[in-house]
């Protein structure tokens, strides 16, 4: 049967169209109308003026309530899709940590089984191991790997990996960029050294993307007196290499997701959450960064994870919609371009533009309606509502 939403002021291509319908049928977007006519044999879905746009895709999300994917358990996987899907993301990948190598092949063993049939998973982010341990942040130093052939091949022998981060300055890390791409797979700078030049080498060499911009990344800095420019630098100076950037409004200031958003515009920025397992509980708890078994003590507080000091954050909290909301209301970030970093800007980055992230015809019906203060009301995926509520909090 078709389903019609109606009376929506769609998001679409960086711009709003007031009052439109949405014609859908077997799982895609047949129509974008302004006419609000309903017609016979149809599931007719009133937005009530609410928005509407592409379902929020987000290309870096380790955990949720209380799960991590590396947990390596199917209740895992589960519990962090259908926990960020209440708060619009649509599509994700599921991102690993540097671990034991038996976490590692334990978790993609189980995605394997269980989640590749998921429409709400676009496949796996190895967030390393092959990483520098000077900008290690929050990672076990002791997990981090260097680049041999024999190791990362058994990883990459895993269909599901779609994305890579690592810091091309390890020696290998260039070739690594370049395998990856050859295979398809989005290489992305992180947990890295790289100073401006390093980058502009590596983007030669596949790495189009920085892994969370200023978090464990090196910006201007001097030697033997001269200043030199950092990664940092060089990603907001270069249209061709994309910035994901956690816009928690803890990780980044306004000022700095402003800085940034002066220079990349609507097009170079992805947002991400970057959630770790605190996602979802209360202030004041103490969980696990990483898997439960061997994780370190973490506790979520003013919206964040931290270290047990309090001298470092251990990890995001945040949800797509509160990313919106930051990058709305703190940087000033009109509403339309705001949604492009996460539903256009991340769909052209994995290479799905054609299929998923935006509102027009022959794309996947992965919606959200959701209010002017970015409360999330309807989800849907593949043409199926998966999630509604009448009174949407903040969270």
């Amino acid at each position: 049967m078709k389903t019609i939403i109606i009376n929506a002021n769609v998001i679409t291509d960086g711009k709003i169209l007031k009052n439109h319908a949405v014609h859908i049928e077997n799982g895609q977007i047949i129509l974008v109308t302004p006419d609000n006519l309903t017609g016979a044999n149809a599931k007719i879905i009133d937005a009530q003026g609410d928005y509407l746009s592409a379902g929020l895709i987000d290309l870096h999300i380790h955990g949720g309530m209380n799960h991590d994917f590396m947990d390596a358990t199917p209740e895992a996987i589960e519990g962090i899709a259908t926990y960020h899907m209440k708060h619009g993301v649509t599509s994700m990948l599921a991102t690993t940590a540097p671990a034991e190598d038996s976490e590692t092949f334990a978790f993609l063993e189980t995605f394997t089984k269980h989640a590749n049939s998921d429409p709400r998973y676009l496949g796996v982010h190895l967030e390393g191991p092959y990483l520098n341990p000077a900008q290690c942040g929050a990672i076990n130093p002791n997990h981090i790997h260097a680049l041999s052939p024999s190791h990362y091949e058994a990883l990459l022998n895993y269909d599901c990996v779609k994305r890579v981060t690592a810091a091309p300055e390890l020696e290998g890390g260039l070739a690594f960029g370049t395998l990856l791409r050859e295979k398809g797979i989005l290489a992305s700078m992180g947990h890295t050294e790289a100073d401006y030049d390093m980058a502009l080498q590596a983007l030669e060499y596949g790495y189009n993307s920085v892994t969370h911009l200023y978090s464990c990344t090196v910006g201007l800095h001097r030697k033997n007196a001269y200043r030199h420019g950092g990664l940092i630098e060089a990603a907001l100076l270069h249209d061709s290499i994309t910035a994901e950037i956690i816009a928690d409004n803890r990780h980044l200031p306004a000022s700095l997701l402003k800085l940034i958003y002066k220079c990349k515009g609507k097009y170079g920025i992805i947002l991400t959450s970057d959630a770790m397992r605190g996602a979802g509980l209360a202030d004041g708890q103490i969980t696990k960064a990483g898997s439960l078994a061997r994780g370190q003590d973490v506790i979520i507080e003013d919206g964040v994870a931290k270290m047990l000091d309090r001298q470092a954050f251990a990890g995001s909290v945040a949800s797509g919609d509160r990313l919106i909301r930051t990058m709305v209301h703190e940087a000033g970030v009109p509403l339309p371009e705001a949604i492009m970093m996460m539903t256009i800007n991340p769909a052209r980055l994995i290479g799905l533009s054609d299929s998923i992230g935006d509102v027009r015809e022959n794309m996947a019906a992965d919606l959200i309606v959701f209010d002017s203060d970015i409360n999330i009301k309807k989800v849907m995926v593949k043409g199926t509502l998966q999630h509604e509520v009448e009174n949407a909090s903040k969270t």
